[in-house]
């Protein structure tokens, strides 16, 4: 599945963050779109501080089929990560089974 996981931590990032959380959180998502990524070569994950009690993620997927960005901003880092990585699902939902539009002609 994944062949490179990288992770950066601001050094404003205040929460208390086990690396190892990250690590089962961010692999049991990126399992989820395997399926339409096909196979996943790198995760990256950028976890800085917005604001005072913010924590914002910027999560980047090197695939086989393209590279996809999802970003969130929440209270908690679980929050921002999970929602960065719904970001990424629901753009892939979209390119891969788009919205049907009614022809007006």
């Amino acid at each position: 599945m994944k062949n490179s996981y990288l992770l950066h931590i601001d050094e404003q990032t205040t929460q208390g963050i086990s690396l190892e959380d990250i690590s089962y959180l961010s692999s049991f998502k990126a399992n989820l779109l395997e399926e339409q990524l096909a196979e996943i070569y790198i995760i990256e994950i950028t976890l800085s501080n917005p604001g005072a009690n913010q924590v914002a993620a910027l999560v980047k997927i090197g695939a086989h089929n393209g590279e996809f960005t999802g970003y969130s901003v929440a209270v908690r880092w679980e929050t921002a990560i999970t929602k960065a990585f719904e970001s990424i699902r629901y753009h892939l939902h979209l390119i891969t089974k788009p919205p049907v539009q009614e022809n007006i002609n």
